[in-house]
């Protein structure tokens, strides 16, 4: 298995890994929340956009690596533009590794007032070093919080809520507060963009507002519940409050111990006699992981290291109690780690992403792309430097030709039904081959 440690080395400084679903992350992620305003007739509607800063074009200028963006909000009623706002961007590093960071980001925000009604949001990052845009498009429902008592305001899904006098945090994250900033009531709310907790962001923080004309007295009960895709509830929390001249309030709930997969955040409030006065849901997402497959599909996490693990290093997770299969997981990639002084482990992650993507790219009905013997090869070894297609041959069945420099290797794949499951030709490659 040396050949898979040689070339992730190799590799680590170019590939960018997002280690909480084992893919790169999607260089922009935005997401809405909208709140009453002080306008007559109009809602506040703010729309939240991230930025991953090692998804940028960088280019070199006096001695600076400069990456230059622009990010459009377009809002559009009956395929109509409403209104819109743009704002553009620098980032500056002094060096070729500050660009490469992956837990590195902008994020930011715009504000509109609108009527309430449904529209379409259009919002677009621009990359003006390398002129490409990615745009992003979804519908949204502005509700009419001056016509209607009790009502929620939307969920603000965080990533981080703090006081503004607490300096700690996410000292790996680029925070931009241009505009109105973040502050709700006397929080700093960082949304989440992803809406996607897992690995990095274990903990469910959230930020509300609930709108009630009521005597100081009365007190409101507030029950947040996290439901599955069958409307069951999984977990849940409460928390009473008085309702006086602050309608903003903060929120956490732990998704820990929860299967990867969808879920919907629903917040209840209760009278003081259990009457539920309004309701309110929003999506959100529990990310796949390692770990998680370690928690719950034990065999598959082992049987999946069998690429990278010598045999008495899967005997003894096998082996291992039920209480510490997670911490001899954890202690078994820590000795794969080659930076053990940082908190990323580039190895684990980049065969991870490599295990994503043979499952995107070479899976099959009944079979998934990392047992393949394209996912075999490309776990191993990583992406081809050629790759030779022959889709179509008069005198042969469809085959693949992949070749790397470094190791020298060469990889004949031969369409063995004619419904494109290729299958690895002799001969092997002696490591390789102890995969089979």
């Amino acid at each position: 298995m040396k050949a898979f440690f040689t070339l992730v080395l190799i590799l680590i400084a170019a590939v960018p890994v997002w280690s909480q679903i084992g893919l790169p992350p999607p260089a922009f992620n935005s997401d809405y929340a909208s709140f009453a305003s002080d306008s007559i007739g109009l809602s506040a509607l703010e729309i939240y956009y991230q930025i991953y800063t090692s998804r940028l074009l960088y280019t070199r200028q006096e001695g600076a690596y400069v990456a230059h963006y622009s990010v459009s909000a377009v809002i559009n009623k009956n395929h109509k533009q409403i209104t819109a706002a743009e704002t553009e961007g620098y980032l500056h590093e002094e060096t070729y590794e500050k660009t490469t960071g992956t837990k590195d980001f902008v994020i930011n925000s715009f504000r509109f007032l609108l009527p309430p009604g449904k529209y379409s949001l259009n919002i677009t990052l621009h990359d003006l070093n390398s002129d490409n845009s990615i745009p992003l498009e979804t519908d949204i429902v502005v509700p009419d919080y001056q016509a209607k008592w009790p009502i929620f305001s939307n969920i603000e899904f965080a990533r981080q809520i703090s006081i503004p006098s607490d300096t700690t945090g996410a000292a790996d994250t680029i925070i931009n507060q241009a505009g109105h900033g973040f502050m709700k009531r006397q929080w700093k709310v960082i949304p989440s963009c992803s809406r996607i907790y897992g690995d990095e962001n274990p903990h469910l923080e959230f930020y509300f507002e609930f709108y009630r004309q009521v005597p100081m007295h009365d007190s409101v009960q507030f029950v947040y519940e996290i439901r599955d895709t069958k409307n069951n509830p999984v977990a849940s929390d409460t928390n009473r409050r008085f309702i006086d001249d602050s309608l903003g309030f903060i929120g956490d709930i732990s998704p820990e111990h929860l299967r990867p997969g969808p879920y919907e955040l629903v917040l209840t409030a209760l009278s003081e006699r259990s009457k539920k006065l309004a309701e309110f849901a929003g999506k959100f997402r529990i990310s796949w992981s390692a770990l998680a497959l370690v928690e719950y599909d034990f065999d598959t996490a082992i049987e999946q290291l069998k690429y990278v693990a010598k045999p008495d290093e899967i005997d003894k997770l096998k082996k291992a109690p039920k209480d510490k299969r997670v911490q001899l997981w954890n202690e078994f990639w820590k000795s794969k780690d080659p930076t053990p002084g940082t908190d990323e482990n580039e190895v684990r992650n980049e065969y991870y992403r490599r295990i994503a993507y043979a499952n995107e790219h070479y899976s099959m009905p009944g079979q998934e792309g990392w047992k393949s013997d394209f996912g075999m090869v490309y776990i191993t070894y990583g992406e081809p430097d050629e790759i030779e297609r022959h889709p179509s041959d008069m005198e042969n069945r469809p085959y693949e030709i992949w070749y790397y420099y470094n190791p020298r290797r060469t990889f004949l794949f031969v369409d063995a039904n004619g419904y494109g499951e290729y299958i690895l030709q002799y001969p092997y490659d002696g490591d390789v081959n102890k995969q089979r």
